[in-house]
């Protein structure tokens, strides 16, 4: 999804193979961005504007009548077989394409108000029965709604039962004013240091010519404690692209992007749409007034282009709109141009730290763009991308083709700039996107999220979360962290925000680092370094790689003879002391892949609810894996995971517990006793105590794993809560003593 569609890939490498070798060498040989745009810019001929407006068509985010109607049957469909979260998702689909006003937007809303009435939404369905009645609710109906409203107010008014299976019904609690960011960095004392904004006083900026700038503790730092906390300059949500294309009939899988509000990433579950397209969905009607004002005026009439063009391209481009017409301006005053390369060196430089480092705009623009280290490749497809963006954007400027013409246009902030400010700029917007998209291979950072399993037919009572990339975004502090393949801090996200915690003591002098994705507990180092090599042009010298170059190589292959490790390349090798047994690598991985096979068919049988099917499937893969792959082997905790969630689906929790107990073993011995993914599998372990009334181990489970999951999350984290739900629960209905 970073990159553009296929097509446009494709035509790039096209016109590339067709330069003359001198041709590709003087372009190779350029090193200032404008140059480079330019000379992209003039390969954009008609054949290439032509393949745009074709994507463009292929690729839509047009509101489309005829999905309003699929959908809201499809979620019709749904509510009749009581998947009520299913039904409001797409009924929320069918919503983002019904035109403002309409009968059948006016029908959704009412239809999703009735999904949450019964998630036990009250108050979420209260504001879609007013939503249905602002667009026109036929007062044939009228008697539906307002009965069910009459319902909620009755609920809301009732305490909730403390039931642990209605878990998901709202209960009334007092309105809190949300916090500013000012007030939250004051609260975590986040707000002192001289030097970094967003950062803690234990944080230092340095700077020397083999690392660039990084951070130092300035002193010894807990284990836990919070080093940064900044919200995302720009960030955009990442699409499932192929639910856009127009050749596919329409899709009933609720992605990301309709679980999230694209503007804040908060989890939301009755979206609201953007009124001129059928892609951006908002949390709440604030959400959607913020993003008008600062990018989406321009962004929705070119949505279809965006989607073509990648997110590093539509990333790129949020960014400059982010900043608005006022700082952008600002920043090519100061740089001269759109190519601040020299500019940025002197900012990296070690003089200029007597300036506070700020999460802004300016801060984005002195990233390193790599110019010199891209493959001329890669810069001559960013340049073509950057160049197709920039046409229609001037398209747009000259034409004045933005969705809401004139009253919205006119509320428009000065920071954000009018179509007339962008105009008198918009020489500089290409070759300022091409230097973003430059920077993101280095600076681009996947926000995360933790997502439930969505499967409302599935028969287990113990909740499966899995982390899925909700986002690219761009945060100026956390790009001052070097990598390391075994860092000393965690990174979570909420929202748009992010926070980065010390996963274990850090002592003074020592640099503060985080993980640019190569862990050393999930990629050998050969992988890890060719990795870090080709995307973030370096060599990794960390003390994870250099003690692992050193070492011997093992695999988690076993003797079958006397159970001692093999050891070696091609050819393995027993470590026992007297036996000569030998093995080939290439068996052994294709005896592995074989393994890994059955483990995703017995998952499919799973998620089908065949639990006995499952089971039969995993006990073969485990007799399997027993007979070559070590005993503390991360596929064989795999094995014991499912066989524990085959189990916890027939009601039988103490055999769930004690394969998840072999589980949890294995994590620790391969990610630590503190390690995030020791933290989720102590959370199912809770929830499968809890529902097997194992009292005493329930709660000792539930005290250890809201220990180490705050650490990562923090206390507010909703997997966090959920577990002091559960003790709660434990304390008030089983009279377990309090702590």
């Amino acid at each position: 999804m970073e990159h553009p569609v296929q097509e446009w890939q494709d035509q790039a490498q096209s016109i590339w193979a067709h330069l003359t070798s001198s041709e590709k060498e003087k372009f190779s040989s350029i090193a200032d961005l404008d140059e480079i745009f330019q000379a992209c810019l003039s390969h954009l001929q008609q054949d290439e504007e032509q393949l745009i407006e074709r994507l463009c068509c292929n690729v839509t985010v047009a509101k489309d009548p005829n999905a309003v109607q699929f959908f809201k049957e499809e979620g019709n469909k749904r509510f009749a077989e009581k998947q009520y979260a299913t039904a409001a998702g797409l009924y929320s689909k069918a919503i983002s394409h019904a035109k403002s006003g309409s009968e059948a937007l006016a029908v959704c809303f009412a239809n999703r108000s009735a999904a949450l009435f019964y998630l036990g939404q009250y108050s979420v369905c209260l504001e879609d029965i007013q939503h249905a009645q602002d667009h026109g609710y036929p007062e044939r109906l009228r008697n539906k709604i307002l009965q069910r409203k009459a319902e909620c107010f009755q609920r809301l008014r009732k305490p909730s039962s403390c039931d642990p299976k209605l878990e998901c019904v709202e209960t009334v609690k007092p309105k809190k004013e949300p916090q500013t960011s000012t007030e939250r960095l004051k609260e975590m004392a986040l707000d002192r240091n001289p030097h970094i904004t967003n950062a803690s006083c234990a944080l230092h900026l340095n700077f020397d010519t083999r690392k660039g700038r990084h951070l130092l503790a300035s002193q010894n730092i807990e284990q836990g404690e919070v080093l940064i906390w900044e919200e995302a300059f720009a960030s955009v949500i990442i699409p499932e692209r192929k639910q856009w294309r127009k050749e596919i009939k329409w899709d009933t899988r609720i992605t990301a992007c309709d679980h999230y509000c694209h503007y804040c990433l908060n989890r939301v579950i009755a979206s609201l749409p953007c009124q001129y397209c059928s892609f951006a969905r908002y949390c709440s009607q604030e959400c959607m007034d913020k993003a008008w004002r600062s990018y989406h005026y321009i962004e929705c009439s070119m949505g279809d282009l965006l989607l073509a063009l990648g997110m590093f391209c539509h990333t790129a481009l949020r960014a400059v709109l982010v900043a608005g017409c006022r700082l952008f301006s600002q920043s090519l005053e100061q740089t001269g141009s759109a190519d601040a390369t020299d500019k940025t060196k002197v900012c990296n430089s070690k003089n200029t730290y007597h300036e506070k480092y700020c999460s802004s705009y300016q801060s984005v623009v002195n990233l390193l763009p790599h110019t010199e280290n891209h493959p001329a490749e890669r810069k001559f497809l960013c340049g073509l991308t950057a160049a197709a963006l920039y046409k229609k954007l001037c398209l747009i400027m000259a034409k004045d083709l933005v969705s809401s013409t004139s009253q919205t246009e006119k509320s428009l902030t000065k920071e954000s700039g009018t179509i007339e400010d962008w105009s008198s700029v918009r020489q500089f917007l290409g070759p300022t996107v091409l230097r973003h998209m430059l920077q993101l291979y280095c600076n681009a950072q996947a926000v995360t999220a933790l997502q439930e399993n969505e499967d409302e037919s599935s028969l287990s009572l113990v909740k499966s979360n899995k982390s899925i990339r909700l986002a690219t975004a761009v945060f100026p502090v956390l790009s001052l962290l070097n990598h390391s393949c075994d860092p000393n801090t965690t990174v979570s996200f909420t929202g748009r925000f992010v926070t980065v915690r010390a996963n274990r003591p850090i002592r003074r002098d020592e640099e503060v680092t985080h993980c640019y994705g190569p862990h050393k507990l999930r990629m050998d180092v050969a992988e890890r370094q060719q990795l870090l090599k080709d995307q973030y042009f370096f060599v990794c010298q960390c003390k994870a790689c250099t003690e692992e170059l050193k070492g011997k190589k093992t695999h988690g292959f076993f003797c079958p003879l006397c159970k001692a490790q093999l050891e070696g390349e091609e050819a393995l090798y027993c470590t026992g002391a007297r036996c000569t047994y030998t093995a080939s690598q290439t068996q052994l991985t294709s005896r592995l892949n074989q393994l890994g096979n059955h483990i995703q068919i017995a998952k499919v049988q799973l998620q089908d609810n065949k639990t006995d099917n499952a089971k039969m499937t995993l006990m073969s893969c485990l007799s399997e894996a027993e007979c070559f792959l070590s005993q503390d082997h991360l596929l064989l905790g795999e094995i014991m995971d499912h066989l524990a969630q085959a189990e916890a689906s027939d009601g039988n929790w103490k055999a769930a517990a004690g394969h998840l107990r072999k589980s949890i073993s294995i994590v620790k011995v391969h990610y630590g006793s503190s390690s995030m993914e020791l933290g989720h599998e102590l959370f199912k372990l809770a929830q499968i105590l809890f529902n097997g009334f194992e009292v005493p181990d329930a709660m000792r489970t539930i005290m250890e794993a809201q220990k180490v999951l705050s650490m990562h999350y923090g206390p507010d984290h909703n997997l966090v809560q959920e577990l002091k739900t559960m003790e709660e629960c434990l304390l008030q209905f089983h009279g377990y003593p309090r702590k």
